[in-house]
């Protein structure tokens, strides 16, 4: 005897194949039936810093290895060993703070959440890859440089944020007939951010 379970997501009497968030449902009556559009969380997203050359690389201090404190150490000038700081930052590094409650949040130093017991100070440094130092190199003065990478680093920052906190969606799309009977469906996941997805969701699909 085989025993299987189904979870149904029932909407207006129509069935939908994918659980919805609520907010973003939309029924749309067409000449042939229905057509439905809505989120629903992306379940296997993409890494983002492995599939994006414009959003440059975390280096962190501890838990992710020999070479990413080896670039850290690097970067801030920091003797490995010792610990001694031995020369200045990196003009284009980026001192990343991380705020770890129920979720984390990584941000340029001084501007997250600053907690005493949740917050790691540079816990991360941020740097350009060789997509983003073409960008970056187009200004002419380290201090408009060091601005640039600034403002990189923050929109890498956001990015991490939405898909460490599960803030990933799939934009899906499902027509119905006349009575309100399944036909098929199209999805296009990887949409980073509620309300840029349902943005999205009105115009990508």
């Amino acid at each position: 005897m085989n025993i299987s379970k189904r979870m149904v997501y029932n909407v207006d009497e129509f069935e939908l194949t994918f659980e919805p968030i609520e907010d973003s449902i939309s029924i749309e009556k067409t000449k042939t039936g229905f057509t439905i559009k809505y989120l629903t969380p992306d379940t296997d997203p993409l890494d983002p810093f492995e599939n994006d050359e414009g959003l440059g690389s975390f280096f962190h201090w501890k838990d992710y290895g020999k070479e990413q404190l080896a670039k850290y150490c690097e970067l801030l000038g920091y003797d490995i060993d010792s610990r001694e700081k031995i020369r200045p930052d990196d003009n284009l590094a980026v001192r990343i703070d991380k705020y770890e409650h129920s979720g984390v949040w990584y941000s340029i130093e001084g501007e997250g959440t600053q907690c005493r017991w949740d917050t790691s100070h540079t816990w991360a440094v941020w740097y350009p890859n060789t997509c983003l130092m073409e960008d970056i190199k187009r200004f002419k003065t380290k201090k408009t440089q060091r601005k640039r990478a600034i403002e990189l680093a923050r929109q890498a920052c956001e990015v991490f944020n939405q898909w460490a906190n599960g803030e990933i969606y799939c934009l899906v799309k499902e027509t119905y007939n006349k009575n309100k009977e399944y036909i098929d469906h199209e999805t296009l996941g990887n949409n980073y951010g509620y309300s840029e997805s349902l943005k999205s969701l009105k115009t990508e699909i």
